[in-house]
């Protein structure tokens, strides 16, 4: 390997109007030094830009919160709160709170509404404590209402300012501007599935700017410093298909020009990354692989958002739901409701909640019609102008109102407002180890299927994938997105 005498270049000088050659060592060293230093401002960037956009959203909750003070201060009987107490949290206790909740981490993480709340609330805490601690004799000190209010208020501003700049950067990425430069070390075939996914991407991140073969990359160490200088690229992607003795020679080729690496692994390229956790061990740097799933303090917030909204709604809608029972009964003979077995959260049964749509004992008839089924694949049923519906039934579904009594399920906990429909336990015998991600999660009454297509999707893959991409991705927003969606998809497509 080259030896390069640092300190020899770090007293060297050259004449005003001076260049060094192309090829000398000195230039390629000063080439790989503002590499590394763009990469690490790159990184700082990111982070100073967050703190900034923090702070200003956390400022203008103040005011807010001092502005509408007479909304939570009974009338205005408490004394409006000084803005000292409440600026120092947001400029010095806040940026803490916030990296311990890890929200200054990669892009989910960012825009993770709990770190946030989780964030600004230990800020709160430990600003009001403070305060009583230290500030005796100091007149107008927040109080606990006062922090409250606040708290709530930023940790809304905050989340609001990065949901304003992932807007931003992702339109930086469609126009080219954001995008990470990166050469590929791989096979041909490899180098095509990673442009073809580039392209199908609505928000590339990365730009695919050269390409080398790994016998190339691996016999020819100076063509990967030559690639980098020709195409100004950021870093190297190195696919799966890179024999393990060279993986580590390529590594600090790599290094050696200033760039980073990045990793395509051949077993974990389709998995999202909420599945995997990086942690040290006796044995070595680990990557531990989990099923998908919702961590504990989500699936709080999201049965808390379900109670609520499933409790104020049926508060509303109950003379609706008494309407629709009394029609179904003097339709046809039979039971309001429709009670079915589906597979809940982790293949356990519950009963799902309908009202009925069908005559009585459309079930055991089933067979009988199996052959009208819209779906080429089994583990879906559907028929269009299924001849066991009534009047009403048909109605009812193209409104999806026969839907409303599983609000009950959701109140029970069997159910959620949104996630993956649940399945007829039949239908697991049909599916493969992929498939039970959809039973990870509390099933919904609305879903990204029904919003994305709905009837239209006839391909159970894609259902499974739409699905498993929400699980991966959830949000509050991704799921009050959805509810707002679900509404004019029923006058759109409806149900059968």
């Amino acid at each position: 390997m080259l030896h390069i005498n640092t300190e020899a270049l770090q007293t060297f000088t050259l004449p005003d109007g001076v260049r060094l050659p192309e090829d000398d060592v000195r230039t390629w060293h000063d080439e790989r030094a503002l590499r590394g230093w763009s990469e690490m401002s790159r990184r700082a960037a990111r982070i100073y830009l967050l703190l900034a956009l923090d702070t200003i959203a956390g400022l203008g909750a103040v005011v807010a919160a001092i502005k509408t003070w007479s909304v939570v201060s009974n009338n205005g009987l408490r004394p409006v709160p000084s803005a000292v107490p409440l600026i120092a949290m947001v400029c010095c206790i806040q940026p803490l709170a916030l990296h311990v909740t890890g929200a200054y981490g990669g892009a989910n993480a960012r825009r993770s509404l709990e770190r946030i709340a989780a964030g600004v609330a230990i800020s709160a805490l430990v600003g009001w404590v403070q305060a009583q601690l230290f500030g005796e004799g100091t007149p107008d000190i927040p109080n606990k209402t006062a922090y409250l209010y606040s708290g709530a208020l930023i940790a809304s501003y905050v989340w609001l300012g990065r949901q304003f700049a992932h807007f931003v950067i992702e339109a930086g990425f469609r126009r080219g501007t954001l995008q990470r430069r990166a050469i590929v070390i791989g096979e041909p075939a490899e180098v095509q599935l990673l442009k073809m996914r580039t392209a199908c991407s609505s928000t590339p991140d990365t730009a695919i700017v050269g390409a080398l073969s790994p016998f190339t990359a691996r016999m020819a160490p100076e063509a990967i410093r030559d690639a980098v200088r020709s195409t100004g690229a950021q870093m190297v992607l190195i696919a799966p298909s890179i024999p393990f003795e060279a993986f580590r020679s390529m590594v600090f080729n790599c290094f050696e020009c200033g760039v980073g690496v990045t990793l395509l692994p051949r077993a974990l390229g389709s998995l999202g990354s909420s599945y995997f956790e990086l942690r040290e061990s006796s044995l070595g740097v680990l990557l531990d692989v989990f099923p998908i799933q919702l961590g504990l303090p989500r699936l709080a917030l999201k049965r808390t958002i379900d109670l609520v909204l499933t409790v104020g709604l049926l508060a509303l809608i109950w003379p609706l739901l008494v309407l629709i029972a009394i029609a179904v009964k003097l339709d046809s003979a039979g039971p309001v409701f429709f009670r079915q077995v589906r597979a809940g959260v982790g293949g356990r049964s519950f009963q799902i909640l309908k009202f009925r749509t069908m005559q009585v004992g459309a079930d055991a008839q089933k067979h009988l019609v199996a052959h009208l089924n819209e779906y080429p694949d089994a583990r879906l049923f559907k028929i269009k102008a299924d001849p066991r519906v009534t009047r009403l039934g048909r109605l009812l579904r193209r409104t999806s109102l026969d839907e409303l009594p599983q609000l009950f399920n959701v109140v029970r906990g069997e159910m959620s407002l949104v996630g993956p429909r649940p399945c007829v336990p039949d239908e697991l015998k049909h599916y493969s180890a992929e498939h039970f991600a959809r039973l990870f999660v509390v099933p919904g009454i609305t879903g990204p299927w029904q919003v994305s297509g709905r009837n239209e999707i006839l391909d159970f893959e894609t259902i499974v994938q739409l699905e498993r991409d929400y699980i991966e991705k959830w949000s509050v927003m991704k799921d009050f997105w959805i509810l707002l969606r679900t509404i004019p998809t029923l006058f759109r497509r409806g149900a059968y």
